[in-house]
């Protein structure tokens, strides 16, 4: 997003225009790329998984009173934590700050705004109505911000612990302030805490925010104020359920005078997050800050290097990388329920999402970061007892159909990764899938007593039976291969077998549109449900599927595709009915994720031409530049992360050591592995014309099939695809594995 520029804010971008030159990957971000049109990604500085998110809280028309960023609205202020890319935004928004002039207030002072801007590690914006610039940097756990005010006797920094996002009361995902206090410790620092409840995944105890503000400039006045009555010359404020507490600091100041504040935040206490903020930002140095935020951002997208890419597919490629690197939330040594010397990693909003291809996506370029997020999970069960398929606020929530905790633990193991205890991490996966739990909703899988007698979960078991029957099939298959892997051929085989429970939902005499048979729920008793159609679906709530339809979850088998392509009736048929899932509006969603896996279903049938001409026109129709260039909620970097896949030429069939070969959309992209090793994917030839592979070769040796191991890649190399503008005869060599034709051997460990 480019605007002009205000001139109290000229000389700060002529000091640091040249400064970053060298951010050779983080200068390609822009943060406000699907920012809007449902794609509520965080707009904010933050470094990668950084736990400070600061950034502008909206009075949105569209969103609702206290919203997070928005294109409408005044700004209310800015605070401290967000999250990313969610369409329940209604989580955090702790500590908010608000710079103003004249009279302190406790409420009434949104502003409008202009000038607004982001890059990699920094944000800004002009407030009109009190004419005051706002710079925010990040380090990982505090924010720095840079006010420039005009000349005024009464130039304030507001503090309004009271504040928290809001949602759609009907939703049932409103916050709830439960408790708030402040202190003015000295003319230069502020400290306090807030306590909320609710959100998104409809926390019912409270989280925690506790935060120390420290200035560069002591104030001439102070005061607080409780239900918006003020008190000045007050040092302390409590809040309750019902009243916000806050304070403010005064300042006079010069026409163009700057005030720089530090903000550091803790989950555990108010001395941690001194001790956050003194230690990463040492002093009040705004331009070293952001600096060293782009140092991270660099070395973290640098990961992948391309070449042939435009302005606009660099663009394009980075940002989405940075997204993917958002959530979830790094706050080892934060976390206020238990002391441990694993990892421990914060807001999975929700596992469900990031699966399928932001998971496998760190494991490629990030494989330390994401061995600890599996640590992480692995450890919340292990003092909690359950796998979390949601979690944030340091609480489980929102389970969105399977256990798919369950894919992420396993796709680390078939792909090496190091440093996890398998044998806890099998018994938590063992754990969901022999366990039911109190309420489904918060953990575990639900329906599951179904699931075990009936081989399938019925309509009286659970809310979008369909869905989550045809997950939990394939989250058997993640516990299957992960015991294999251990030696424990006996789980290997239950598991094994029940991930073929797919099968008890398939009603083979269901025709529509010419096809015969859909995954269709049943009763207990047996019975099909009734009236029904392959488009019945729902994307919240229901009695049939989550964000799809029968049409969707029909194709989801990625656990046995041979196997579904001989009950669809062989190859021909299945790549027909592929055909006309994706040519009907409203079959398919791409601003969904169980569509994820479809495009590249076509490789199973030996039509790797009809996987390229679909993800080259998914591409170039959905994704695209600027704040509405993500088709749906970004959802914690997963649409981002398909992206990336997409534009690379390689997707994941996650939980598996199998990658699926696409369409690249550079002539060379490296990816720079663990172990000082590079993989290499080069398109020669490549066009907007030409999608289709030719030929390839892996290290120099003719390569016959569209799929990969991951060793093959994690053990560097080379892969050559001559690119065409005509499908040709490639490739002629063997399928993608399947269960119940290649076996199920995980791959190398």
């Amino acid at each position: 997003m480019k605007m002009s520029v205000r001139p109290a804010l000229m000389l700060f971008a002529a000091m640091v225009s040249g400064q970053f030159a060298c951010a050779q990957f983080a200068s390609r971000v822009d943060p406000f790329l699907g920012a809007d049109g449902g794609g509520n990604v965080f707009p904010g500085p933050v470094v990668p998984f950084g736990m400070a998110k600061p950034g502008p809280d909206m009075e949105s028309k569209d969103y609702g009173p206290n919203a997070g960023w928005a294109a409408d609205g005044d700004i209310l202020g800015f605070s401290q934590t967000h999250v990313s890319g969610t369409g329940g935004g209604a989580k955090y928004g702790n500590v908010l700050v608000m710079p103003t002039v004249g009279e302190p207030a406790g409420s009434g002072y949104q502003s409008p705004r202009a000038d607004e801007r982001a890059r990699a590690g920094y944000y800004g914006v002009s407030l009109t109505r009190p004419g005051i610039g706002v710079e925010i940097t990040a380090a990982r756990r505090t924010s720095l911000y840079r006010f420039t005010y005009p000349a005024s006797p009464h130039a304030n920094l507001l503090f309004d612990v009271g504040h928290c996002l809001l949602s759609t009361p009907a939703w049932g995902e409103s916050q709830s302030i439960t408790g708030s206090t402040i202190r003015i410790l000295s003319p230069t620092e502020v400290s306090g805490s807030t306590s909320v409840t609710g959100g998104w995944n409809k926390q019912t105890n409270s989280y925690t925010v506790f935060f120390y503000a420290a200035t560069d400039t002591p104030a001439a006045g102070s005061g607080t104020w409780v239900a918006e009555k003020l008190q000045p010359g007050s040092r302390d404020a409590t809040g309750g359920a019902k009243t916000s507490a806050g304070a403010w600091l005064t300042f006079p100041t010069r026409k163009g005078q700057q005030v720089r504040m530090k903000v550091g935040i803790s989950f555990v206490s108010v001395e941690q997050a001194r001790r956050n903020a003194e230690a990463e930002i040492p002093g009040f140095d705004f331009e070293a800050t952001r600096a060293s935020a782009v140092a991270a951002w660099d070395k973290a997208l640098g990961k992948v290097e391309l070449r042939g890419a435009s302005d606009e597919q660099a663009q394009e490629f980075y940002t989405a990388l940075y997204h993917t690197m958002l959530m979830p939330v790094d706050r080892t040594g934060e976390n206020p329920l238990w002391q441990s010397g694993e990892p421990y990693y914060d807001d999975y909003y929700a596992i469900w999402d990031i699966f399928r291809s932001s998971g496998p996506l760190l494991t490629l370029v990030a494989p330390e970061r994401e061995a600890d997020i599996v640590r992480s999970l692995v450890d919340i069960y292990r003092h909690e007892g359950w796998l979390p398929d949601a979690r944030s606020g340091n609480f489980n929530g929102r389970t969105q159909g399977g256990s798919n905790a369950e894919f992420m633990i396993t796709d680390a193991y078939v792909k090496g990764l190091k440093g996890i205890d398998w044998e806890t991490a099998y018994a938590a996966e063992v754990h969901d899938a022999e366990a039911s739990p109190a309420d489904h909703f918060k953990e575990g899988r639900g329906g599951l007593d179904d699931w075990h007698s009936l081989g399938y979960v019925s309509l009286e078991g659970s809310d979008r039976p369909g869905s989550v029957h045809m997950e939990y099939a394939a989250n058997d298959y993640e516990i299957a291969l992960l015991a294999k892997g251990l030696g424990k051929d006996g789980e290997f085989s239950r598991y094994l077998k029940r991930s073929a429970n797919w099968k008890n939902l398939w009603d083979g005499g269901m025709t529509e549109s010419g096809f015969t048979g859909f995954i269709r729920p049943r009763h207990r008793d047996g019975s099909r449900l009734t009236p029904f159609t392959a488009m019945d679906g729902c994307s919240w709530n229901g009695n049939t599927f989550y964000e799809g339809n029968s049409w969707t979850y029909s194709f989801f088998v990625p656990q046995d595709m041979a196997s579904l392509i001989g009950t669809m009736g062989g190859p021909r048929t299945f790549v027909e009915r592929l055909d006309a899932f994706f040519a009907a509006p409203g079959r398919y969603d791409v601003g969904n994720e169980p569509g994820f896996l479809a495009p590249y279903l076509y490789v199973w049938a030996g039509r790797h031409d009809k996987t390229a001409e679909h993800v080259r026109a998914i591409l170039a129709a959905s994704f695209h530049g600027g704040p509405k260039g993500l088709p749906g909620n970004d959802d914690s970097g997963a649409m981002s992360s398909w992206f990336a896949f997409g534009q690379l030429g390689i997707f994941p069939n996650a939980g598996q050591d199998v990658y699926l070969i696409g369409s690249p959309a550079f002539a060379q992209a490296a990816l720079h592995l663990a172990g000082g090793k590079d993989f290499t994917v080069e398109a020669r030839n490549v066009s907007a014309t030409n999608i289709y592979v030719a030929s390839a070769e892996l290290n120099g040796k003719p390569l016959d099939r569209a799929w990969l191991r991951h060793g093959e890649i994690a053990g560097g190399g080379r892969l050559v695809l001559t690119m065409a503008g005509a499908p040709t005869k490639w490739p002629q060599g063997p399928p993608p594995p399947s269960a119940s034709a290649e076996g199920t051997a995980p791959g190398a460990h």
